[in-house]
């Protein structure tokens, strides 16, 4: 099926909801050489007024978002030959695209999980958040075909929403947003990045403050780890909750960690280097970026065993049930056997090719291209 025009939906900037901005531009370059690609936001109106408070900001957010771009969406679909929402929290804009030229990628169900009283995945769910879930599943449902970033969450799918008659799903999963480099040589900082680079050797842990993320863990392991232990723990990305910081003050742990917030590509990429492991021990995910940049990167990982982590980290990581303090503490340790750490950084470089963004990209253009294939 010969494809001449192609519409990405990718987030409201206003959410900055990084990841996913991220991979609605990767779909675009992906989509680029087969057909013209138009990459399109909901649009920002009534959440540039500056003067209104952040909370009513946020709610009247929706307007853009549910009301106004909806509107256009429904009228400007229809003239493309193909849709492909990126994110599926966006899922219900699929009740405003012809539904046989709509294709949503799914990351994760957690949320729906969760408002399903699923907690396991350690979300909240309020009332409305529960509404929105439940739109969100009926717009996964209602289009042609789905992707989904990995086979954890395409499980997940069938078991909440069965198979609709006649969808097509493909399991794609993420490729590399950017380039990750193992030469420390290459990597050049500024002054000010260079001199926050921790001190001693570390752990590290990329990502949000979120509570299924378990931060919690990494501070428990400090104190499993003793106070003669020369590791700190690095958290790079938001800041810390109200809660880890309570529990650094009264553990009196302020020393052993050290906190970088939104920190450049080059200062991240120079931290998995440098950093005695990745430390990813969340309670769920969907997919998992941070496991696969750091074995670019040449980091070891030391990750929790549950949904799709063990399957996107491969024969890379050493994993552990993300309650088990003491065996993260055991596999911190262990990791200075060299013959080990080799052995560990070796099959994480051999688990990443499954990643490359060219397979990827094939993935996604044959499926958008042959309305009869499954890659299942």
């Amino acid at each position: 099926m010969p494809l001449s025009r192609i519409l990405v939906v990718g987030n409201y900037l206003p959410d900055h909801q990084q990841s996913m901005i991220r991979f609605a531009h990767l779909l675009a370059t992906f989509y680029d050489p087969v057909a013209d690609v138009r990459l399109v936001k909901p649009f920002v109106f009534v959440g540039r007024l500056s003067f209104l408070p952040q909370l009513l900001k946020k709610y009247l957010a929706y307007i853009d978002k549910l009301i106004l771009f909806p509107i256009w969406l429904s009228i400007r679909s229809r003239s493309y030959d193909l849709v492909h929402i990126a994110d599926h929290g966006n899922s219900p804009y699929a009740f405003c695209c012809p539904p046989h030229k709509c294709i949503i990628t799914c990351h994760d169900l957690l949320a729906v999980r969760a408002s399903m009283g699923d907690s396991t995945t350690a979300c909240e769910a309020s009332p409305t958040g529960a509404l929105l879930q439940k739109l969100i599943l009926a717009g996964l449902r209602r289009a042609h075909s789905l992707t989904f970033v990995s086979q954890a969450t395409f499980d997940d799918f069938l078991r909440i929403a069965g198979r609709p008659f006649g969808q097509r799903h493909a399991v794609i999963p993420n490729s590399l947003n950017a380039q990750f480099l193992s030469d420390i040589s290459t990597i050049a900082l500024s002054p000010e990045e260079q001199s926050i680079l921790p001190a001693s050797p570390f752990i590290l842990m990329v990502g949000s403050s979120h509570p299924r993320k378990n931060r919690r863990l990494a501070l428990r392991l400090l104190l499993e780890l003793g106070n003669s232990s020369p590791y700190i723990v690095v958290f790079a990305g938001e800041s810390l909750s109200p809660d880890d910081q309570s529990f650094i003050l009264e553990h009196n742990l302020a020393s052993r960690v050290q906190v970088i917030v939104c920190p450049s590509h080059a200062l991240l990429n120079k931290l998995y280097i440098l950093s005695h492991a990745l430390l990813f021990p969340s309670f769920a995910e969907g997919f998992g970026w941070p496991l696969i940049e750091a074995q670019a990167c040449g980091s070891p990982v030391i990750a929790s065993c549950t949904t799709s982590i063990p399957e996107v980290a491969g024969n890379g990581a050493l994993f552990a049930d993300p309650l088990d303090v003491a065996t993260f503490a055991l596999y911190v340790r262990s990791l200075e056997d060299p013959d080990l750490r080799s052995r560990l950084i070796h099959n994480g470089f051999s688990n990443i090719r499954r990643f490359d963004p060219q397979l990827i990209k094939a993935s996604f253009t044959a499926f958008a291209l042959d309305p009869m294939q499954s890659t299942l």
